[in-house]
C-alpha cells in the first residue's frame, strides 16, 4: 500500500474540505448572499436569481471607487480559468446570475423567448451591453461561449444613491411592461421588459383554464367572455362562451346572467337585432 506523505495529505484533505458538494449545504463562496427576485407583469413572471456581492471585500476593505473599471473590468476580459477566452462580466457573484421568463418578452424593444438565461454584461463608460445566454448553469462566466447568446441588447448607465450589496429591483411596474435596474455602489443600470399584445396573453391563458376546474360551472365562462367584450377581442370565441354558459351539458344555465351575457357579445359584433331577441 502506498503511502502519502504528511503535506500530501493535508493539502488532499483541504481540497475535499473546501469543495462544495452537490447536496450540502454551505456557505456561500465569499460571502456572496443567493438572492431573488419576481416581477408579474399580468400572468407573465420574470425572475433573477443571482449571488450578490458587497463592495467592501471579504477582508473588509472598502472597495468604493474600485468597482467599475477594475473589480468589474471594462469589456470582455480574460478571467485566467476556464475556456480561456475573454468573457463579460457574470452580473453578480458565483454561479450564472439567471434571468427567467415564463412567456416571451421584449427586452429593450428586442424578442427574448420564454426561458432561463445565464445574464451577462460588458459593464463600458458608456453604454453598456446585456448578454442573455441559453446557459444559465454555469459557474460565473468563466466558460461563456459567444455561440450560446440568445440575445444582446444595450442598456446606459446612471448614478444611483450608495448601495453596498448589488441588488436587483423593479422600479416600474405597468400593465405591459416593467423595469429592471440593476444597484450597485453609486450606479444602476436599468432596462426595459415588455409583454408585446398582453390581452393575447391573457386570452391564451384563460383559454386553458376553461378546459379545467373553472369550465366546469357557467361563472368561468361569464367572466372569460367579459374580458373578451371588454377588450374587443375574439368576438367569435367569446359567443362560443356565451353558448356554453347556456346550454352545455351539466354546465350551462339558461338565466339573465348567461342570456345577458350572450347579448353583450352580440351587441358588441354588430347583431343588434339578435341581442334583443336574447
Amino acid at each position: 500500500m502506498k503511502t502519502l506523505h504528511l503535506p500530501t495529505l493535508f493539502l488532499t484533505a483541504a481540497a475535499v474540505a473546501m469543495a462544495q458538494f452537490p447536496g450540502l449545504t454551505l456557505p456561500p463562496s465569499g460571502n456572496n448572499q443567493r438572492a431573488s427576485v419576481t416581477q408579474f407583469i399580468g400572468p407573465v413572471s420574470v425572475t433573477i436569481e443571482y449571488s450578490s456581492p458587497a463592495v467592501h471585500g471579504p477582508d473588509g476593505k472598502d472597495r468604493r471607487g474600485q468597482i467599475w473599471g477594475k473589480l468589474v473590468p471594462y469589456g470582455m476580459t480574460n478571467l485566467g480559468f476556464g475556456n480561456g477566452k475573454p468573457g463579460p462580466w457574470r452580473a453578480g457573484a458565483n454561479e450564472n446570475t439567471v434571468f427567467a421568463v415564463s412567456h416571451d418578452v421584449l427586452v429593450q424593444g428586442k424578442r427574448l423567448p420564454a426561458g432561463r438565461y445565464g445574464l451577462h454584461m460588458m459593464a463600458g463608460e458608456g453604454d453598456w451591453t446585456l448578454i442573455f445566454s441559453k446557459n444559465s448553469t454555469s459557474w460565473g462566466s468563466f466558460f461563456y461561449e459567444e455561440s450560446e447568446d440568445a440575445l444582446r441588447v444595450t442598456a446606459k448607465p446612471k448614478k444611483h444613491e450608495y448601495r453596498e450589496w448589488l441588488t436587483y429591483e423593479f422600479t416600474e411596474r405597468k400593465p405591459e411592461e416593467t423595469a429592471v435596474e440593476m444597484q450597485w455602489e453609486d450606479l444602476a443600470l436599468p432596462w426595459k421588459v415588455q409583454v408585446d399584445k398582453i390581452n393575447e396573453v391573457y386570452y391564451t391563458k384563460l383559454s386553458e383554464e376553461l378546459r379545467t376546474v373553472p369550465g366546469f360551472g357557467y361563472q368561468g365562462y361569464v367572466q372569460g367572455i367579459n374580458f373578451l367584450v371588454q377588450n374587443d377581442l375574439h368576438l367569435d370565441q367569446a359567443l362560443r362562451w356565451a353558448d356554453s354558459a347556456i346550454s352545455m351539458p351539466f354546465v350551462g344555465q339558461r338565466t339573465f346572467t348567461t342570456l345577458s351575457t350572450k347579448a353583450q357579445v352580440l351587441t358588441k359584433m354588430g347583431k343588434g337585432g339578435e341581442a334583443k331577441a336574447i
